[in-house]
């Protein structure tokens, strides 16, 4: 038998110091992920990408090795789906 796990989400989203379009940035990627707790951290990067993606699972249901691996797999996923977003952001007059 095997029981749900829970996740959570932490993205974080590198944009350029002095970014106009932060908080329609963020508005943005919480639409597009609203399970996930989004932060922002200003550096030196010519647009906004994506700094981290975390995704941790509840290991009380499969082996503990299991969990860090789909926990692994699932933040690589995660992280593809938000360049796209941003890709996608950016494009669509996102400075």
């Amino acid at each position: 038998m095997f029981t749900q796990m829970s996740e959570k989400i932490h993205i974080v989203i590198a944009i350029p110091f002095g970014y106009a379009d932060r908080d329609r940035l963020v508005q943005f990627i919480e639409s597009k992920f609203p399970e996930a707790e989004i932060s922002v951290v200003h550096e030196e990067v010519s647009k906004p990408r994506v700094a981290e993606t975390l995704v941790e699972h509840d290991a009380s249901a499969p082996p503990a090795e299991t969990a860090e691996e789909i926990a692994f797999q699932d933040s690589r996923s995660v992280m593809q789906k938000v360049a796209d977003a941003l890709s996608g952001f950016t494009r669509s007059g996102g400075s």
